[in-house]
């Protein structure tokens, strides 16, 4: 094979590589991967011609298979309790509202053992009497009693996968606790540490020079710490497509580079020298930005390209990508299901394969237009590039996006270029406040047209997740735009109608035909949605959670209303989540006088923003009847009058007899045993009261109702346990051991299926 020939190799590798990546997650075992690699790479050596091409392409696929087995499936210690943990605050310490205090930690040892990988640490403080300690910073040992356990997988539907996420960023296991903490400085060298600390040292001079606000946009354009951006900043910047200026990128990476370049000329430094500094110098800024991996693929894409140049042997930009994500997914191939990964890549290849053709088709003479017009092509191919991406994680388009790219892009890079000048000359006395007042009054501009423009309404598409449809209509787009295949102008044309039609097509809201209940895993928490037909009703929303909004804004679903069977946080409080993803929610039901019991202030204050949405309120007590499209819900509990002031709110829990094509199911909320029996009615399937708690669900009403199946929202494999054994004969279903519970009515019985596992039970 000629040099050209090899370097075609390169893209369908990195496809075959991904692959095998994908395959690798569910992999049994290392023996049959590594085989196929020793196999494979037999064969290369034996094999000439298309043999020898099959077997590249299969020691791709082995290799990716091995690889994705042993990132997904790292070693990991016991999970205990009472471990004596250390490790080195690896990144800025964050504490939320709740009290919960979280941070990640390298060079971690439980026990004396060294751990490979980090860990995410997690304890919580009294807001009311604590603080977090002044010297917990970045670059600081710790030293603490607490518990190791290992990180959950997604347990709901397009559920956010927890363990997946540590995997991406270097953290294989979880610690709690703070117990004896002891604060110093390492006792030895920690490059994580180190880079931390310096991390923390230039955010901190850059806020103290610019200003808390200002200085959080330097660091955050900077070094990637966004922790210091308010939430409603970062979705303006979301809604008007410009988000990833503030995530540090190859865009971030070029304007750093072009300083170099700058300095390096001025120096008349030869070039394989350069290529050492530039190597040196973007492997220690991509440590300092924490391995932002956007920041990685830059720094290899770039030195690749680089190296080809220096030894006169230039590639096309497509293979030195490819080259880029091959180098990048052995080294870290958990990287491949992340969002970062998808984003990036994907609008780089936009525009390595789309801009070229884009540009092709205006060719005008004036410089001023030919910006313009690379600028356009370079929005439309990153636009389509990551469009199935985004699509997918955040279920909208923003319509300004393309128009306000092409500015804000050129304003974001004098912007970044100016945050270095204030950092390098913080030292110099006359030009450092001269420099700091335009970057302030430069940021100010910025965030006020941005708060201006991005929380205009009907900035956004809501869209619904994109399905195998929505993949092709896309594919056929960037098959007609592509530069690579040589088609002629009716065919291109041809492919970008026929793809925009089927996309569109796609995006159109497809009738709903049966029933579903979905319980999803919240811990001990409640979140529920009734699926019926074309009619959606969510019966609880869980606590700090944004499980069914998620679940609402994938499917673009607007519930036909939300039930709530009492007012504790642990089941309204996923109404915030809602409520900040603009899903409308037309009619709330409440439990006949829900404010009359003990209720805590914050619950009223969350129903008021409600209220002013539009919401209509209603109250259902005994008696009331809801008519769905396969059959009713009856109320049973509580009763309008008897509620009373001072008292637990579980014990007037809203209790619904659904009654769903013939089979008849008990939702009970937190109803506690007191007042259970006047709800007891015979049912096929019974949700299972607070969660399984000892203090419902008594055998009198167990045998009243008399289930065939019982399904459970908890957080405990104990909890699951104890209520199995409770309900000694009859399936339960508990999500803290299946995950999300879902339950299809059918006209002849029902199914019950886990996201965790593939057990059913079908009933007649």
């Amino acid at each position: 094979m000629t040099s050209r020939q090899w370097g075609w190799v390169i893209p369908p590798m990195a496809v075959f590589l991904a692959l095998g990546i994908l395959l690798g997650q569910n992999a049994r075992g290392l023996l049959l991967p590594a085989a196929a690699v020793l196999a494979s790479l037999c064969a290369c050596f034996l094999l000439q011609g298309r043999g020898r091409f099959c077997a590249l392409m299969t020691l791709a696929l082995a290799l990716g298979t091995l690889r994705g087995y042993q990132g997904f499936h790292p070693a990991l210690p016991d999970a205990r309790e009472d471990c004596v943990i250390s490790g080195v605050v690896s990144e800025e310490v964050q504490s939320h509202s709740s009290g919960q205090v979280r941070t990640s930690l390298r060079n971690v040892t439980l026990d004396g053992v060294p751990v490979s990988g980090g860990a995410y640490w997690t304890f919580y403080i009294d807001t009311e009497t604590e603080s977090v300690p002044a010297d917990l910073l970045p670059g600081r040992q710790i030293t603490f009693t607490g518990t190791v356990y290992h990180p959950s997988g997604a347990s709901n539907p397009d559920g956010y996968d927890f363990r997946k996420d540590l995997l991406r960023r270097g953290m294989t296991i979880g610690v709690y606790g703070k117990s004896d903490l002891v604060i110093s400085d390492p006792s030895f060298f920690s490059f994580y540490g180190f880079t931390a600390k310096l991390r923390h040292a230039l955010t901190a001079r850059l806020t103290a020079a610019l200003g808390e606000e200002t200085g959080g946009y330097a660091a955050t354009m900077l070094f990637g710490s966004r922790s210091m951006l308010a939430e409603e900043d970062r979705a303006a910047f979301s809604n008007l497509g410009i988000a990833h200026i503030l995530s540090v990128s190859g865009f971030h990476v070029s304007i750093l580079i072009s300083f170099l370049a700058l300095l390096f000329r001025l120096l008349r430094l030869p070039q394989r020298l350069r290529w050492w500094l530039y190597a040196l110098a973007l492997s220690f800024y991509a440590a300092l930005c924490g391995f932002n991996q956007p920041v990685i693929r830059a720094a290899v894409l770039l030195l690749i390209s680089l190296r080809g140049k220096i030894l006169n042997r230039p590639r096309p930009f497509l293979h030195m990508l490819c080259a880029t994500m091959i180098v990048m997914l052995l080294f870290s191939p958990v990287q491949l299901t992340g969002l970062s990964f998808r984003l990036s890549f994907g609008a780089v290849f936009g525009l390595a394969l789309i801009a070229p053709y884009l540009r092709r088709l205006w060719r005008p003479r004036r410089s001023a237009f030919r910006k313009l017009r690379d600028g356009l092509a370079a929005g439309i191919s990153a636009q389509l590039g990551i469009l199935l991406p985004e699509l997918s994680a955040f279920q909208s388009l923003p319509l300004l996006g393309l128009l306000a790219n092409i500015p804000v892009i050129a304003y974001a890079s004098a912007l970044i270029s100016l945050y270095w000048l204030v950092l390098l000359t913080l030292p110099v006395p006359v030009l450092s406040p001269l420099l700091c007042k335009l970057a302030v009054r430069g940021t100010d501009l910025l965030l006020r047209a941005v708060r201006l423009l991005g929380h205009l309404p009907g900035i956004t598409l809501w869209l619904p997740a994109p399905t195998w449809l929505t993949v092709i209509g896309v594919l056929l787009i960037a098959a007609g735009l592509c530069i690579l295949p040589r088609l002629k102008g009716k065919t291109r044309l041809a492919l970008c109608l026929s793809g925009a039609a089927v996309f569109v097509f796609s995006m159109l809201p497809v009738s709903h035909t049966t029933t579903e209940y979905y319980q999803f895993s919240v811990g001990n928490a409640d979140a529920a949605i009734l699926w019926d037909r074309d009619e959606v009703y969510v019966i609880d929303t869980g606590y700090e959670d944004s499980t069914v909004a998620s679940f609402l804004r994938r499917r673009r679903l607007t519930p036909t209303a939300v039930i709530l069977t009492h007012l504790h946080s642990d089941h309204i409080y996923g109404l915030r989540a809602m409520l900040e993803n603009e899903i409308p929610i037309p009619v709330l039901y409440l439990p006949a006088d829900a404010t009359i019991p003990d209720i805590h202030p914050e619950m009223l204050e969350l129903l008021d923003k409600v209220r002013a949405t539009g919401t209509e309120f209603r109250e259902l007590s005994a008696g009331d009847t809801l008519t769905l499209p396969s059959g009713t819900a009856s109320v049973l509990w509580p009763v309008k009058g008897t509620v009373r002031a001072g008292q637990d709110a579980n014990l007037y829990s809203l209790t619904m007899l659904l009654n769903l094509s013939g089979t008849r199911m008990l939702t009970t909320g937190d109803l506690e045993k007191q007042y259970e029996m006047y709800a007891a009615e015979g049912a096929d399937i019974l949700k299972v009261a607070h969660h399984g708690s000892r203090t419902s669900t008594t055998p009198e009403f167990t045998d009243l109702v008399s289930p065939s199946v019982a399904v459970v929202s908890c957080a405990s494999e104990t909890r699951a346990a104890e209520i199995a054994t409770r309900l000694e004969g009859i399936p339960v279903y508990a999500t803290a051991t299946r995950g999300a519970v879902t339950i299809r009515f059918l006209p002849s019985g029902y199914i019950v299926q886990t996201f965790l596992e593939d057990s059913q039970d079908e009933s007649r």
